[in-house]
């Protein structure tokens, strides 16, 4: 299994906000900023056996613009891996939808929205905006196998996350309820006044998770 942890690439610059007046950032890296474009490159590889390396990946979300968050914006990427690799993409928040297509093989990147204060969910897999990879499902026992490209030792044994995500290296696992919860929008009011995160989704008129998984597979999908 290909995995790329960001928390390897603090000296490799990811400039973002670059769409948003006033707004553009030097200072953002890969460690602090990449888990969209960590994310496209292993599902890449993992899906097709194609080598899509990070570099490639940046390279091609800068290019295309996707890095005009404080991070990715993958509904802008998205559609320009799945052109290159010539992949079916469904974007979608429909749970019956989602799990239809990851038992048909495809992969997905998840859309994981953090913290929800508001209803006082903690973010499982980030506490801000963070992409993951579902690259299995397994209908049985309606669990996913993760990859997170922000994995470091200790993650999941903070209060709140406790027993929610079973290790093996870092190959991991959950209920897809519980990612699917994770994956949930937030509205804009909930955001910092003026944090970057609120200054984007104000200027692009998104909401947070509006397309919470982004599943790749190979062929067409029934409508």
């Amino acid at each position: 299994m290909y995995y790329v942890n960001q928390r390897n690439y603090p000296h490799i610059c990811y400039p973002t906000m670059t769409g948003v007046p006033g707004r553009k950032r030097m200072d953002t890296t890969i460690s602090s900023s990449g888990c969209g474009v960590c994310s496209a490159s292993m599902i890449v590889q993992n899906l097709t056996g194609e080598e899509f390396s990070l570099a490639d990946a940046m390279e091609l979300s800068i290019a295309v613009g996707a890095n005009h968050s404080p991070g990715t914006d993958m509904g802008v990427l998205a559609p320009y891996v799945a052109e290159r690799f010539e992949l079916d993409l469904v974007e979608t928040t429909d749970p019956s939808k989602i799990r239809e297509l990851l038992g048909q093989g495809y992969m997905a990147i998840a859309n994981i929205s953090g913290d929800r204060p508001e209803d006082e969910h903690i973010g499982l897999f980030s506490h801000g905006g963070h992409y993951v990879v579902v690259v299995d499902y397994d209908a049985t026992t309606d669990m996913v196998t993760i990859l997170d490209p922000s994995q470091v030792p200790g993650k999941f044994l903070e209060q709140g996350r406790e027993g929610k995500v079973i290790e093996n290296g870092y190959i991991l696992h959950t209920q897809f309820t519980t990612l699917a919860e994770d994956c949930l929008p937030r509205s804009t009011e909930y955001y910092p006044e003026g944090s970057d995160f609120r200054v984007w989704l104000d200027y692009t008129h998104k909401t947070n998770s509006e397309n919470a998984f982004f599943l790749f597979g190979f062929g067409c999908c029934c409508d």
